[in-house]
């Protein structure tokens, strides 16, 4: 399929409670239920250009579709299955690139696993050079670092992965890979990820600014903190 080509596509669904998968970044998963383990077996005998994963999220709660599927939200991210390991009970550990984000057009019923068809959302075209990009870009790199050094093991990231983030990575690269990591309600990152590319920046960069603003103020706290790990 032509992800620029405006035409929907048949793709397998995965649910997830708590998992909201980004374009760009890595995501590893354990695959155990069966109907799950062919879905994997399925996929992998597709073209390698068309291994694709629906990772979507589950709607909070019991509640299920008029099929007795429980519901989902209407859009999520189509990961290209890059790796498989199949284990010896049959279960696999699997390894998805999130390609493309898309809408939810209709599931298809009565098959092994849960299956749509989507049509993709394309990113907006962005000239890295732009004032406004090279703006939130070095925003969100500059907070990135400060906290993983603020922060040490309580932040997603390394010294190391931050300086890597900021000097390797394109710009949707870097605000998915970091809203992606950060401690949020899988509700906030389905906001992020349903946000234009350009607004999902400066709403990382919002959070990060945030979880600053929160160090500096809790900052004359810390020694009380370590004094209670001494007794």
């Amino acid at each position: 399929m032509s992800i620029g080509g405006g035409g929907d596509t048949r793709i397998p669904l995965f649910p997830l409670s708590d998992v909201v998968h980004f374009p760009r970044t890595e995501l590893k998963l354990h695959i155990s239920e069966p109907r799950y383990r062919r879905l994997v077996r399925d996929v992998i005998e597709n073209d390698e250009e068309a291994r694709w994963i629906g990772i979507v999220l589950l709607k909070p709660g019991t509640r299920t579709d008029l099929a007795g599927q429980p519901e989902i939200f209407p859009g999520g991210t189509a990961g290209r299955l890059l790796d498989a390991e199949f284990l010896p009970d049959g279960c696999s550990n699997i390894l998805l690139h999130g390609d493309f984000r898309f809408e939810l057009r209709r599931e298809v019923t009565n098959q092994p696993y849960r299956q749509a068809l989507v049509h993709p959302v394309d990113e907006p075209w962005l000239n890295e050079r732009d004032a406004g990009i090279v703006a939130v870009r070095g925003g969100i790199a500059a907070l990135v670092r400060w906290l993983a050094d603020e922060l040490g093991e309580r932040f997603p990231f390394g010294a190391g992965d931050a300086e890597e983030l900021a000097r390797r990575c394109p710009f949707e690269e870097l605000v998915n890979r970091v809203a992606a990591e950060l401690d949020l309600p899988p509700l906030r990152k389905l906001q992020l990820l349903q946000e234009t590319l350009p607004e999902r920046g400066l709403s990382v960069l919002s959070i990060l600014r945030h979880r600053q603003q929160l160090v500096d103020q809790l900052r004359p706290y810390r020694h009380l903190a370590a004094n209670s790990q001494l007794n």
